[in-house]
């Protein structure tokens, strides 16, 4: 499996976060913007909605 390392780095007051991610296969950046409860995500093209709970909803 390897050691694996993840930092999430809130860009300001915007509702942009920087992922990074670095494994034995090298660094993967992504970005996030969330806004009001719904978020994507750009390196997997996905929506997620936040509900109620401990629950969320996420498209393909």
């Amino acid at each position: 499996m390897g050691l694996n390392y993840r930092n999430r780095m809130r860009l300001g007051p915007l509702p942009i976060w920087r992922n990074v991610s670095r494994s034995g296969r090298g660094k993967t950046v992504s970005w996030t913007v969330k806004l009001f409860g719904i978020s994507w995500n750009s390196r997997t093209k996905k929506k997620t909605v936040d509900l109620p709970g401990n629950y969320s909803y996420t498209t393909d």
